[in-house]
């Protein structure tokens, strides 16, 4: 017997958590556990123009269980898209499910036929307790893992982590590359996100910050196509850490965002670049030092 919430959660952000919070609520009260169904993709992710997700499939697993969630399901889009509502809710009731939280605008089964009406004739029928919980709006506008996506995309990043409820961040391992940053004077772990088709943030350069051997570094990241030097025709990622000394290779690292400082611009010439990056590095050792306390251990 579980409590379930059900959605596609990508990013986990503030209106996710909200259900996840009731999910454990309403678990709780009942005695029996919590669960997560997450759907694999949402269903924009087969078309052309879509973004890409804000997390990997298996980051948003443990997204879901830092809020208290006790077990996380993946639900495959391809495999249930053609259910019937109630078909659907027959894979509920298979292991014994006892209530169900959902936001007001969940839909469900082949072409969304099913939307929160429908689960509530299909609870009541089969004595489910069901929750569903208002979206969570910020600024008169529905928080949603859509508008997230915007932000990124836009580096409107601090809302972006308003949205989410705690800091963006990219996920990878750190490689070696040409080395250019230490040719530059300025030495950059280049992190590789994988495969997965992930939403990028606005080219440019940010303020970051990670956890390397339990010890928290700020620095500069800039995710773009290196046009100065270089040109790539796929987004690199590289991190300067501002007070960092040691190698980074094959370090598996969490890069937080935490502001936008500029777009990614084309110099006329390596001492222009160089010139800028210092400038860069006094802007975000300023914003740094004046949110420090703010930022600190990832706040």
């Amino acid at each position: 017997m579980y409590v379930t919430c059900i959605g596609n959660f990508d990013g986990v952000h503030i209106g996710h958590r909200q259900i996840m919070n009731e999910t454990i609520k309403l678990a709780s009260k009942s005695k029996i556990f919590s669960k997560a169904l997450t759907i694999n993709y949402p269903w924009g992710y087969f078309f052309e123009n879509f973004p890409g997700l804000i997390y990997h499939i298996s980051e948003r697993i443990e997204l879901i269980q830092s809020t208290g969630i006790k077990e996380v399901q993946i639900l495959d889009l391809k495999e249930i898209k053609d259910h019937s509502p109630d078909e659907f809710f027959e894979l509920l009731l298979e292991n014994d499910v006892k209530g169900i939280v959902v936001g007001d605008d969940f839909t469900f089964g082949r072409k969304a036929a099913g939307d929160v009406n429908t689960l509530e004739r299909l609870s009541k029928k089969h004595s489910v307790e069901l929750k569903v919980i208002k979206g969570v709006k910020y600024r008169e506008k529905r928080v949603s893992s859509s508008w997230i996506r915007e932000t990124i995309s836009r580096g409107e990043i601090e809302l972006s982590n308003t949205l989410l409820g705690e800091h963006y961040a990219i996920n990878g391992k750190a490689y070696k590359d040409k080395k250019l940053g230490n040719i530059l004077g300025f030495p950059t772990a280049n992190i590789e996100r994988g495969k997965a088709n992930l939403v990028h943030p606005k080219p440019g350069v940010y303020v970051v910050s990670s956890y390397i051997d339990e010890v928290q570094y700020f620095g500069l990241m800039n995710a773009g196509f290196r046009p100065t030097i270089n040109y790539s025709e796929k987004m690199k990622y590289e991190v300067y850490f501002l007070d960092f000394s040691g190698s980074l290779y094959d370090k598996d690292l969490s890069i937080k965002f935490h502001k936008f400082l500029r777009p990614e611009l084309k110099f006329d010439s390596v001492d222009k670049l160089v010139k800028e990056i210092q400038r860069d590095e006094k802007i975000a050792r300023r914003w740094i030092k004046s949110n420090k306390d703010m930022i600190k251990d990832g706040q």
